[in-house]
């Protein structure tokens, strides 16, 4: 009542956000879905005009246990006020009568179905239940919200019997109505259950082939629990172009599931498949695999090589001309769907990096996003450019992942919001502002792939993986928590934020850290005993990767402060003192360890997205030497406690792998993982090196003298920890305590989804919404 009083509606209340003090007082929490209501329409006023759409940020909830608590006009779509708090309320009311669910189902869809058709069992009710409350239930849980009580308010006042009539007669005639005969009970009535869900989905099908469509409807597509979304480094779903199949990538495969099935089919032949694309006809799914672009038939069959690829594409679209575009560190590549020989068809710079690229109309034109050396791809532009004179338009500044939309509109990605502009395509200009359609859409992690996790069908379905995944970093809240070698933990008591990449001082009283906010990508420093922080750096939009130096009074980092990539200075630890330029090099550089005398800084550059990685070694005079540079990708090296050696990870055997080497660059380098590990930490006290295999923790014990002699890896420990935050083995998400017993790890609040379970939002006739949102002068 206090929230509606004051315009906000809840729309996820719902048992778990419910809780009751030691007093005995009740709260509400999570208001993390509420939104103030907004006047649609001209001239309302009072409590029931303020409505709202439903948008991206109540998609994040959509799974089983909120939808249950969903008010039928908010599951399918509609626009909803208090009066879906007032049925949430009801449901949580009967709940608590009877100790049962209201509206239960194995899956979402059963359980919406049950929301949008079925009817409580009122015969589950207690039987000396006064009348009243009887009553108040059945008219909170009207279907039909304009028959359903209206605010919160009066069902305090029908609870406390304000509008109870004098007289036994109603009360009695009440009470013989009040436990109906319940019509869905038994076996029978599950079965019609599941015939209702099918039903359902049949007609979502329908919907996507008829010209006269039944609305916008909003529905979730969960994951089974054993699975979770596999290359996030690209796009990681495609709808086919009548929007009635979509195609993602879990557990390493891709998965092809139809909008009227609740199970999705495995792909044969598409292990370690990532970036799945639909043909124009809607036929077959291409993909890219072990340095290959490759497609496959929706029916099944063998995979089929369509041609080699030099990186991992940045953005496909497989044309109505049956030619595919693809991104690569050199420009926009095309190469019939049937197979052959790509072509360049629109190069680029050196410096510059692009992703998505699309024909337009005209088939002479081609829309891509591009950014420039050490940028965000949300500071992206997006450009249309000719393949015949090569001439170049900029249509929106400041946005990523750009598309054409068959409705006349250009549609991009900003900070997890799916924006849409109108577009006139033959003069190739925008025509007014951007309007905001769906929120908390998760990007593509890493610096090299400039997806966003939704796509457009022809046919006019939308569909998005939920959770805000910005930057490259990871998009959901952490904590710093200290881990012993047995795998407890102890938080370090510091509030909460997206950390990435911790590094402790050389006394361990000092943690480094960059985070993510508003301000952009800053350093902040932890006092380890008081848990406080204070910022570190205030200059620039990226400030990260810090790297302590031997003294402990001073710390390097990587910025672009002076308008470049991310270039080497170093700062007084106190926050006193000027911002010192160390070395401005090629691309990104990547401070990582320091000697233990202070004489040299290890780093590595990266030059060509996230596959150019040189290592380096800059002296204190600032000349800075290469030291291992090779067509592989090396990176991370980390100074041993003596600083003889260098730990870093390559990938010269195909998968990333930790190795050794003498600092000085002679002589070979030794295997330390053996079956694949990344972010190499060595012990303070030496004879050990720690290393990440995905989720696990492993030690490696290792002599040094006389000889090199490395152990076998054994695990200490595996947890919900956030893995490297740049992608592929570029970073190291913990450190290593100053006694080699305990480590410093970043752990998640909830996950890329937002605390929920990986699902797919889908979006059905979305262009009906776009359309009238956002007319097309």
């Amino acid at each position: 009542e206090a929230a509606h009083e004051r315009g906000i509606v809840h729309r996820d209340l719902k048992p778990a956000n419910v809780k009751l003090r030691p007093d005995g007082t009740a709260k509400v929490l999570d208001f993390g879905l509420a939104k103030a209501v907004t006047v649609e329409g001209g001239g309302s006023s009072g409590s029931n005009a303020p409505t709202m759409s439903i948008t991206g940020a109540t998609q994040l909830g959509m799974v089983i246990g909120t939808a249950a608590y969903m008010a039928p006009e908010q599951a399918r779509g509609k626009s909803v006020d208090q009066r879906a708090d007032v049925w949430a309320l009801g449901v949580l009311l009967f709940e608590m009568l009877t100790g049962q669910r209201v509206f239960h189902g194995d899956d979402v869809s059963l359980t919406l179905a049950k929301v949008l058709e079925g009817e409580p069992n009122w015969e589950k009710l207690p039987d000396d239940l006064p009348p009243r409350v009887t009553k108040l239930l059945q008219s909170c849980l009207k279907k039909d919200p304009k028959q359903r009580v209206h605010a919160v308010g009066d069902v305090r006042l029908a609870l406390e019997g304000a509008f109870e009539t004098t007289g036994n007669s109603g009360a009695e005639a009440l009470g013989q109505q009040a436990h109906p005969r319940p019509f869905l009970q038994g076996p029978i009535g599950l079965a019609i259950s599941a015939l209702v869900a099918c039903v359902i989905g049949a007609a979502a099908v329908w919907s996507l082939t008829q010209e006269t469509t039944p609305g916008v409807v909003r529905f979730p597509i969960p994951l089974p629990a054993s699975q979770d979304f596999s290359g996030r480094f690209s796009n990681a779903l495609s709808l086919s172009p009548d929007g009635s199949k979509v195609v993602y990538a879990a557990n390493g495969s891709l998965w092809l599931r139809t909008v009227d099935q609740f199970e999705a089919t495995e792909m044969p032949g598409t292990e370690d498949a990532s970036g799945p694309f639909f043909s124009a006809d809607g036929l077959s799914v291409g993909f890219s695999s072990g340095g290959q672009l490759k497609k496959v038939s929706v029916t099944g069959g063998a995979p089929v090589t369509i041609t080699d690829i030099e990186s991992l594409p940045r953005g496909v679209s497989w044309g109505d001309d049956d030619m595919i575009l693809y991104g690569q560190p050199d420009g926009v590549m095309q190469v019939p769907g049937s197979s052959g020989t790509p072509e360049m068809i629109v190069p680029v710079g050196d410096e510059e990096r692009i992703h998505g690229p699309q024909k337009l109309p005209d088939g002479e034109w081609v829309l891509f996003t591009t950014v420039g050396p050490g940028e965000f791809w949300d500071s992206g532009n997006i450009v249309a450019q000719s393949m015949g004179t090569g001439e170049r338009v900029v249509l929106v500044e400041g946005a990523r992942d750009g598309r054409y939309l068959p409705t006349g509109h250009l549609a991009y990605s900003l900070r997890g919001v799916f924006f849409v502009v109108p577009f006139d395509v033959d003069n190739r200009e925008v025509l007014g502002g951007p309007v905001p359609l769906v929120e908390d859409v998760q990007s593509a992690r890493g610096p090299a792939n400039g997806a966003s996790q939704v796509a457009v069908s022809k046919s006019g379905v939308l569909a998005y993986v939920p959770g805000f995944v910005g930057q490259g970093q990871f998009g959901v809240a952490s904590e710093l928590v200290w881990v012993d070698r047995e795998g407890r933990e102890d938080p370090l008591g510091v509030e909460s934020a997206f950390y990435t990449w911790p590094r402790l001082s050389p006394d361990g009283r000092q943690v480094a850290v960059s985070t993510r906010s508003t301000d952009g990508q800053q350093l902040w420093v932890v006092d380890v005993s008081r848990a406080t922080s204070i910022r570190f750096t205030f200059e620039g939009e990226i400030n990260q990767w810090p790297a302590w130096m031997p003294d402990g009074e001073r710390i390097s980092f990587s910025s672009n402060r002076a308008g470049r990539g991310g270039e080497l200075y170093v700062k007084r630890a106190d926050g006193s003192g000027e911002v010192e330029s160390l070395f401005a090099g090629e691309g990104n550089q990547v401070p990582t360890s320091w000697s233990p005398d202070g004489e040299r800084l290890a780093f590595y550059a990266i030059t060509n997205g996230a596959f150019g990685r040189d290592m380096w070694m800059l002296n204190v005079n600032g000349e800075a030497t290469s030291f291992l540079a090779t067509e592989f990708s090396e990176r991370v090296p980390m100074f041993s406690p003596d600083g003889e050696w260098l730990a870093y990870v390559s990938d010269e055997s195909g998968r990333d792998e930790v190795y050794v080497r003498l600092a000085s660059g002679e002589g070979g380098r030794y295997v330390i993982s053996t079956a694949g590990g990344t972010e190499p930490m060595w012990n303070p006290r030496g004879g050990e090196i720690f290393y990440r295999d995905e989720d696990a923790l492993m030690t490696v014990p290792i002599e040094m003298s006389p000889s090199m002699t490395v152990g076998q890896p054994r695990q200490l420990f595996d947890g919900p920890y956030a893995l490297d935050a740049g992608g592929g083995g570029n970073l190291q998400n913990y450190d290593v305590g100053p006694d080699g017993d305990r480590f410093l790890m970043v752990k998640p609040f909830g996950d890329e989804n937002g605390g929920a379970s990986p699902h797919i939002n889908i979006v059905l006739n979305w262009f009906e919404e776009l359309q009238e949102r956002v007319p097309v002068p």
